[in-house]
């Protein structure tokens, strides 16, 4: 009885220290992640705290990350290199395909790009990216940058509720994409969980989980207590079961035919998301334009 009781007062020891650890360790993690940077300070801090506010909620309801740079340092690159190693190499995303996107504002060209990501790339298609830039330059052309960052927000939003566009099949769902490598695959989704783990993270989140954890315990250790003595001779008779005759009689046939759909796919099109890599190895949609 004392072993038992001392390998209970061990485990529950162990899960309250993973616990305990766990929210310790996302806390100051999440306290240093920003997906608003803004290295030119067009923005004051408190439209970079709505901007982050506005970001959160929509990773939150969509499953999607969300990253807005302000800069005029392209360190050689073009708009696309440049936000696409950016979010990759910060290591932005959300899921094992690091869904999400990136709106570059490069003030050294006078250029937006948005860099899609795993599923981003299916939902944010072409065109659809497209009208957000219709929608989001005249305010870049304005310099107001900070009504620009939250249209950007409220037209992802929008899209990500409303899903991928129609038609999608699975021949043109990433345009013949390949599975990419992900650079510290382990840890791309890090910083979204991060920021998820922070919001939720309450005391009585955990207390809960250490609870259901315990019962679960207590439920698998008596359980094992019993024998199951019922099977399937317990309710038969002896030698009341006699296979006498069998015989196989022909029916009908009956042919089913289904005609195989062409493959009518595309890079581009109302539903199509044109696709490239990375330096890093993943793949990346995207588009943009001068303002």
């Amino acid at each position: 009885m004392d072993r038992k009781v001392n390998k209970f007062i061990i485990l529950f020891s162990l899960l309250f220290l993973f616990q305990m650890s766990s929210l310790i360790w996302t806390t100051a993690k999440a306290a240093s992640t920003d997906n608003v940077i803004d290295d030119l300070d067009f923005l004051t801090l408190e439209e970079l705290s709505q901007i982050q506010s506005e970001i959160d909620q929509a990773v939150l309801e969509h499953n999607l990350d969300i990253v807005i740079v302000i800069t005029d340092n392209m360190e050689g690159k073009s708009s696309m290199d440049f936000a696409d190693d950016y979010y990759d190499y910060n290591e932005y995303g959300v899921g094992s395909d690091a869904s999400g996107l990136l709106m570059l504002i490069n003030m050294y060209d006078s250029e937006i790009w948005i860099s899609t990501s795993g599923e981003a790339i299916v939902v944010f298609s072409d065109d659809r990216i497209e009208n957000i830039l219709d929608i989001v330059v005249p305010y870049l052309s304005d310099e107001n940058y900070y009504q620009a960052s939250m249209v950007f927000i409220s037209q992802v939003k929008n899209f990500a509720a409303v899903g991928p566009p129609e038609p999608l099949t699975p021949d043109d769902k990433y345009n013949d994409w390949e599975d990419p490598y992900y650079p510290g695959d382990s840890t791309a989704s890090s910083s979204y969980w991060q920021r998820v783990l922070n919001i939720m993270g309450t005391p009585v989140v955990y207390i809960v989980g250490i609870i259901a954890a315990l019962i679960g315990v207590v439920i698998a250790s008596s359980g094992n207590k019993g024998k199951v003595t019922i099977n399937n001779r317990t309710y038969e008779e002896g030698g009341s079961f006699q296979l006498i005759d069998k015989r196989d009689d022909f029916i009908n046939q009956t042919v089913t035919r289904t005609p195989i759909p062409k493959n009518n796919s595309s890079s581009g099109g109302r539903s199509g998301s044109s696709v490239h890599r990375g330096s890093s190895g993943r793949s990346h949609g995207g588009g943009g334009r001068k303002f």
